[in-house]
C-alpha cells in the first residue's frame, strides 16, 4: 500500500505555526511512503526561509521527497543571483537531481513521478513549459512500469476551475495536457493559485487519447496568504483503501473496479484541525 502527502506553497516567512503544528498531529500517527512539495516552499527565496521549510520537511522523518521551486523560491532583489545562480539557494536545502531538460523522474512502490522545472529567472510569477520539458515528460510517462499510478508535478497549474484564474495556466498547457495524458499520466499535480481542488480535467478538440486525466490542485499548506475563502490545505493520494470509508469516495468517472483515491485535506480554525473534505477514486 502506498500513501503520498502533497503540500504546496508553503511560503516560509509567512508560515502559521497553529497550522504546522495541526499538521504534526493530524499525520504523526499515518503512514506515509513519499511527501510532493510543489513549489513556492519560500516567500522571499531567503536562506533561513528554505532552512525552516526544510525543517518542517524533516519533522515527518526520513520520507523521501519530491520537491519542485516556485517562482517565490528565485531571489527576486537580488538581480545578479537571479541571473546567473536561481536555483543556488533551493538546491541548498533541496537537492534536486533534475536533467538538461529540467525534469525528475522517480518511482516509488506503484507510483511513478515526474517532476518539471517550470520557473524561468526572466518571469516573475507565470510559469512555462518549454517543448522539450512537455515532450521528454512524455517519453518517460511512455517508459514508465506498466500498472502504476503516474503523476506530473508542476508549480503552475495546467488546468484551472475558476476565469479569473487562466492567466495563472502555465505557457504550454494547450500542448502538455493531451500528450501526457495520451502517455499514460494519471494526475497533474500542482500549487501556485493558492485554491484547492480535485477534478478530472475534460477531454478537448486536441485530445489524443480518453484516458482520464486529474487536475490535482493544492491550497497554500502553512501559509497565512490564503486566497478569498480558501483555508489551508493539502492533498493525500493513497492505494490503502481499508484506512478510508470507501462509500464516501465519489467516483464522478463511474470506475469500475478503482485502486487510487485522492482526498482533500482542509484546515479548520474553530477546531484548529485539518479535516477530509473531497475525495474522488482517480484510477
Amino acid at each position: 500500500m502506498t500513501t503520498l502527502l502533497h503540500f504546496s506553497d508553503t511560503h516560509f516567512g509567512t508560515e502559521t505555526p497553529t497550522v504546522i503544528e495541526a499538521l504534526y498531529r493530524q499525520l504523526q500517527a499515518k503512514p506515509i511512503d513519499a511527501i510532493i512539495l510543489s513549489g513556492d516552499l519560500t516567500q522571499r527565496a531567503r536562506l533561513h526561509q528554505f532552512r525552516d521549510c526544510r525543517t518542517f520537511i524533516d519533522g515527518f522523518g526520513m520520507i523521501p521527497l519530491l520537491a519542485t521551486p516556485g517562482n517565490h523560491d528565485i531571489p527576486l532583489w537580488c538581480p545578479w543571483e537571479r541571473l546567473f545562480t536561481p536555483y543556488r539557494r533551493y538546491q541548498k536545502y533541496f537537492p534536486t537531481d533534475f536533467d538538461r531538460y529540467g525534469v525528475i523522474s522517480v518511482c516509488i512502490d506503484a507510483v511513478h513521478i515526474i517532476g518539471v522545472r517550470t520557473t524561468r529567472r526572466y518571469r516573475h510569477l507565470h510559469g512555462e513549459l518549454s517543448d522539450r520539458q512537455i515532450d521528454r515528460v512524455g517519453q518517460l510517462l511512455q517508459q514508465a512500469p506498466a500498472n502504476c499510478l503516474q503523476l506530473v508535478v508542476c508549480h503552475q497549474p495546467l488546468y484551472v476551475l475558476n476565469k479569473e484564474d487562466e492567466v495563472d495556466l502555465i505557457r504550454g498547457a494547450a500542448k502538455a495536457v493531451p500528450l501526457w495524458r495520451a502517455a499514460g499520466a494519471g494526475g497533474i499535480v500542482s500549487g501556485h493559485i493558492h485554491r484547492p481542488f480535485i477534478t478530472p480535467i475534460p477531454y478537448s478538440a486536441h485530445s489524443l487519447s480518453m484516458r482520464p486525466l486529474w487536475a490535482i490542485q493544492a491550497g497554500t499548506t502553512t501559509s497565512r496568504r490564503l486566497r478569498d475563502q480558501y483555508p489551508n490545505a493539502f492533498n493525500v493520494i493513497s492505494n490503502d483503501i481499508a484506512r478510508v470509508e470507501t462509500d464516501r469516495i465519489q467516483n464522478p468517472l463511474g470506475l469500475t473496479q478503482p485502486a487510487w483515491m485522492a482526498a482533500l485535506w482542509l484546515y479548520d480554525h474553530k477546531t484548529a484541525q485539518f479535516l477530509p473534505s473531497e475525495q474522488y477514486w482517480i484510477q
